[in-house]
């Protein structure tokens, strides 16, 4: 049986329905995707080197915390930024806009 088709319908329109924003934010650049990476690898290689079934998933729940962790760490920081870069853009906003037209 055919899956349905995910694409949403464009109710006769040309082009399919956008989504509603332009420009996502969601991405942690190179060193987010190779942190998830190993995250994910994490237990082949972990199983390939080590024969103690005990040690061996301790090693992966590690892996896997730390891997999270590291991850969770980066996005903290990175919405720390915006934020912070956003509080100084409205901070240089609003001084500017209260001053008189003369002052400018």
């Amino acid at each position: 049986m055919p899956q349905a088709s995910r694409i949403p319908a464009t109710h006769g329109s040309s082009s399919p329905a956008r989504q509603p924003f332009h420009k996502p934010h969601t991405s942690l650049g190179a060193t987010g995707h190779w942190i998830k990476e190993a995250g994910i690898l994490a237990p082949l290689v972990i199983g390939e080197f080590v024969k103690d079934e005990g040690k061996k998933w301790r090693y992966i729940r590690i892996a896997s915390v730390a891997t999270a962790l590291l991850s969770e760490g980066m996005w903290t920081a990175k919405i720390h930024k915006e934020r912070e870069a956003a509080r100084e853009h409205d901070e240089k906003y609003h001084s500017h806009a209260h001053e008189p037209a003369m002052a400018r």
